[in-house]
């Protein structure tokens, strides 16, 4: 039987000598895998569709008597091009899907990861995208961090730190010696970043400029509560090094 969809190219593995395994994130939100027969061959047609992060439409012919589907034919919509020509914004994107595809959620999956996509090919605020997009994955996996006001006391006074332990914000009272102090604006972006949602990007990235760090502290919130082992955070974090160690 064969089947139609349209959907986003979240990883590709060689496989032989010609062939690749890709996976697929539908409209559905629905992950599958499919090997591609060819598709390494210099004339293949399905080549630039099999790419990672491209949007296409996919042509699968479905056996009942295997689990992994062949894909007969791969029609490209949106090749996010800006994406793979840059190294920064290529493993912010590979992070993205990585996330996606691991943290195994169906609902809004593929919505998020298209419009993130679509704001990252433009370049403006490549952390703002990736911050929000932590956000959103992070509260899609139930952590929603306090932002009301202090975690412990409940004051909105004096608010000073950023406590994952404490799930929080902290005043300056209630902070700990090993609790790092944050600057107003750095508080204000995470209480954004927190209350926003994806219809809000567009606003979002207009109303402050977003940093690697911004994304550390939504980062390590994840880490601590989702469960979830991400193998390209060491890449994004090596090259953000590499940045610094040059400025």
């Amino acid at each position: 039987m064969n089947s139609e969809y349209c959907a986003i190219v979240i990883s590709y593995r060689e496989y032989r000598e010609h062939d690749a395994i890709i996976k697929l994130l539908d409209e559905n939100g629905t992950i599958s895998s499919l090997i591609a027969r060819g598709v390494q061959k210099i004339n293949s047609k399905n080549a630039a569709g099999c790419q990672q992060f491209t949007y296409g439409r996919y042509f699968v012919n479905e056996r009942q008597s295997t689990v992994l589907h062949s894909l007969c034919s791969a029609e490209c919509l949106r090749t996010y091009r800006d994406i793979r020509e840059d190294l920064y914004m290529q493993s912010i994107a590979s992070y993205m899907c990585e996330v996606i595809e691991k943290s195994d959620f169906e609902e809004n999956a593929f919505p998020l990861l298209k419009t993130m996509l679509e704001h990252l090919s433009k370049k403006e605020q490549p952390f703002g995208v990736l911050c929000l997009f932590q956000a959103i994955v992070n509260r899609m996996h139930g952590i929603e961090p306090c932002v009301e006001g202090c975690v412990h006391c409940g004051t909105t006074k004096r608010i000073a730190s950023i406590s994952v332990q404490a799930g929080g914000f902290l005043c300056q009272s209630c902070m700990r010696m090993e609790d790092q102090l944050h600057t107003v604006e750095r508080l204000k972006k995470f209480r954004l970043l927190v209350k926003a949602h994806l219809e809000h990007i567009s606003l979002v990235l207009e109303s402050a400029c977003f940093d690697f760090d911004d994304f550390l502290i939504q980062y390590c919130f994840f880490a601590e509560y989702a469960g979830v082992s991400v193998k390209s955070i060491r890449f994004l974090k090596h090259l953000y090094a590499l940045h610094i160690d040059k400025t």
